[in-house]
């Protein structure tokens, strides 16, 4: 199982032209995993034109046709998605192997205890300390696989260009 994992695509920039990237490198993937925070309900549009998507809310949009977490297995392992992980109770975290966060815009790949912790940053606007614009791409086999991805600075473009 590949999943693409993607978050806190915010800011000014050509909705076109990220989603053009995503596709070239979440070819193959079997799902696309958005933790959060799309900024422009045309990020998830196109996202969903790419293969099965799932989002979960976040704060920008707060939308409640998506739920806070996601909870499930894939393989061997017990995964959970939320955007805001500083939300939820350090317990509920305890209880996977695998969480994927978003919203501080930063990259993470850290096991505390026997949870490993992912974030896949922004894709389009560093902020809080950040620097860099990533996302991720994970391989559920035998291990895990975790794949940063560096994303380049979409310029703002004509069209579909939003801001949040």
């Amino acid at each position: 199982m590949k999943i693409g994992l993607i978050a806190d695509t915010q800011g000014s920039f050509d909705v076109a032209a990220l989603l053009k990237h995503v596709a070239r490198e979440f070819a193959g993937v079997d799902e696309i995993w958005h933790a959060g925070d799309w900024g422009s309900e045309d990020v998830l549009i196109g996202l969903r034109e790419l293969g099965r998507l799932v989002v979960v809310n976040g704060n920008a949009p707060d939308d409640s046709r998506y739920p806070m977490t996601i909870e499930g297995t894939i393989g061997r392992w017990r995964v959970g998605m939320v955007h805001d992980l500083a939300k939820r109770p350090a317990r509920w975290a305890a209880g996977f192997n695998l969480i994927i966060h978003g919203h501080t815009h930063r990259w993470r790949d850290e096991v505390i205890g026997r949870t490993r912790f992912i974030n896949p940053g922004t894709a389009t606007r560093p902020q809080f300390g950040g620097t860099e614009r990533t996302m991720a791409r994970l391989t559920f086999a035998g291990d895990l696989i975790v794949e940063k991805l560096i994303v380049p600075k979409f310029a703002k473009g004509p069209g579909n260009m939003i801001s949040t």
